[in-house]
């Protein structure tokens, strides 16, 4: 009867073990994952400050002006007038 209790408790404790070890190589895949998906947000966030970054350097008012000086021979630009928008106005209103 002894024999068969330590048998019992040495096969729970092997068991405990296994069961432990299993348990522990998920926690440290899921963290990995976890850290994955951090990295890919963090790298994103980043991203999107560059980009808005960007954005605000290349529409900047000064910047604009200067190349609209620049290729002003080449693109003949010139400031829009009020009596296109209006009749832009009155041709949505004849719809």
């Amino acid at each position: 009867m002894f024999k068969l209790f330590v048998y019992s408790l040495f096969f729970t404790f092997i068991s405990l073990i296994v069961f432990n070890q299993i348990i522990s190589h998920e926690i440290k895949d899921k963290v990995r994952q976890l850290n994955n998906i951090n990295y890919s947000l963090k790298k994103e966030q980043n991203k999107e400050i560059l980009l808005k970054t960007d954005w605000v350097v290349r529409t900047s008012p000064e910047r604009l002006q200067k190349l609209s000086e620049k290729y002003y021979p080449q693109l003949r630009l010139s400031p829009s007038k009020g009596e296109n928008i209006e009749f832009i106005n009155q041709e949505i209103e004849k719809n």
